[in-house]
């Protein structure tokens, strides 16, 4: 184990100095948006346009590393993502700003890619849940630390978006110093949302709403908190604690949902989020210990929700469909994060900035009415059948490829010798099927 993460550290760096300038850079837009004064509404058009980009790159991006390589792909991800972030310490414009936005999104969810490929390729398959675990710890440290970079400098300035370009720009050092073989990525396909939907509607309603609350709340989290008072280092720690918070419940909501019916636990888990999103919003006179506590269980019990969805959706398939199946409901809970701001920031114009957690209540309610309603009309697999509650990174770093690095999916692992050239072919032209398992379940 320990040989594999040795392995891996030029990679694990690379991911850590990239999440950090990507935490900053994503809170640093919002507040220097909020304190020019533009609206909540085109706020959350510009920041929703970071996950208009990274969708489209999860949908490109495997073709393209094809094509160019990994290095290449790493070099020109890189530097894509240090230019969009300096172009936004150049202009204030929410068109340009835009723009950036989805280059932005595009580049990091391409240098993902190459990334996780790359694990997968390095990682024995016995030892994907460990590698799995250092990844989830690693992404959501790095980008919860991401937060606290934005009071080093003043956010009127183009200091920090210098710093932002300056670690995409870093990101690229341990690799590009690395002598190691590019590996091949595997081509992965999706279900199509239909099939989706009859193996578990839960699941793909569950990933909708969390993507919705999520899009929200990277988006806007700093508008609320600017717009509750908070100075630029409350901010970032109000962020910070958020993000880190969604550590510190997954192993326990994990254990319940492998013991329990799992759609009832996203039901108590939704509710929670709605009953803390509530006691958030109705605060009149915020005390910064009491929110960061707040945020703090907020975070814990929210960034489970979509690991949930995807464990339930497990458990009514086959092995050979989860990698496919993963890579669709991704693709719906990054369809959520684009709206969420697009719905929640006129909800902030018209309330307040208390407005986007009214909106964070009334989705998490509408998950916990929907998971209680399938549970009334139709049967659960039982506790035996259940797989195990493996926890996903942090939503801002996932991508398909994450989804080949779970332990219990059926996936072809490329361990082979690349100087045998037929080899490599042969494998090349392998792609992941579809098709129904004979045991697989499917939720009624």
């Amino acid at each position: 184990m320990l040989r594999t993460l040795g392995s891996l550290t030029p990679l694990f760096m690379s991911m850590g100095i990239l999440l950090l300038g990507g935490g900053l850079l994503g809170t640093l837009l919002a507040v220097r948006m909020g304190v020019e004064g533009l609206r909540p509404e085109v706020i959350g058009m510009v920041m929703a346009c970071y996950s208009v980009g990274f969708v489209f790159a999860t949908l490109v991006s495997a073709r393209i590393i094809q094509k160019v390589g990994h290095i290449r792909c790493f070099a020109g991800f890189a530097a894509m993502a240090a230019c969009a972030a300096l172009i936004h310490g150049l202009f204030f414009d929410p068109f340009i700003w835009a723009g950036m936005r989805i280059t932005f999104g595009f580049a990091v969810a391409g240098l993902y890619m190459v990334t996780e490929s790359w694990i997968n390729d390095r990682t024995p398959r016995e030892q994907r849940g460990r590698v799995l675990g250092f990844y989830v710890i690693l992404t959501s440290v790095s980008l919860g630390s991401g937060q606290f970079l934005l009071g080093v400098w003043d956010v009127a300035g183009y200091q920090l978006f210098s710093l932002a370009g300056i670690l995409m720009a870093a990101a690229l050092i341990p690799v590009a110093l690395t002598r190691v073989t590019s590996p091949e990525i595997i081509p992965t396909r999706r279900v199509g949302l239909r099939q989706l939907y009859g193996i578990s509607p839960v699941a793909l309603f569950t990933a909708l709403g969390a993507g919705l609350i999520n899009g929200g709340f990277f988006a806007l989290g700093p508008v609320f908190a600017v717009g509750i008072g908070f100075s630029t280092n409350a901010v970032a720690t109000f962020m910070g604690s958020a993000i880190l918070g969604g550590l510190f419940l997954q192993y326990l909501i994990g254990r319940l949902s492998d013991r329990y019916d799992r759609r009832r636990v996203i039901m108590g888990v939704a509710l929670l989020v709605s009953l803390f999103s509530v006691v958030i919003a109705v605060l009149e006179a915020p005390v910064l210990p009491m929110v960061i506590a707040l945020a703090v269980f907020w975070g814990g019990l929210n960034f489970t929700i979509y690991a949930l969805a995807l464990a339930l959706a497990h458990d009514f398939m086959g092995a050979e469909e989860r990698v496919p199946a993963s890579a669709t409901l991704l693709l719906v809970h990054g369809t959520g994060m684009i709206t969420g701001p697009l719905l929640l920031s006129p909800l902030m114009g018209w309330v307040g900035p208390q407005g986007l957690y009214m909106g964070f209540a009334v989705i998490a309610v509408t998950i916990a009415v929907y998971a209680w309603y399938r549970e009334r009309v139709s049967e659960a697999t039982s506790i035996e059948n259940q797989e195990a509650y493996v926890a996903p990174p942090q939503v801002l770093a996932a991508t398909p490829m994450t989804s080949v690095l779970d332990p219990f999916a059926e996936e072809p692992q490329l361990e082979f010798d690349f100087e045998e050239h037929d080899e490599a072919a042969d494998f090349k032209d392998e792609c992941i099927t579809v098709s129904p398992a004979k045991d697989a379940q499917s939720e009624p």
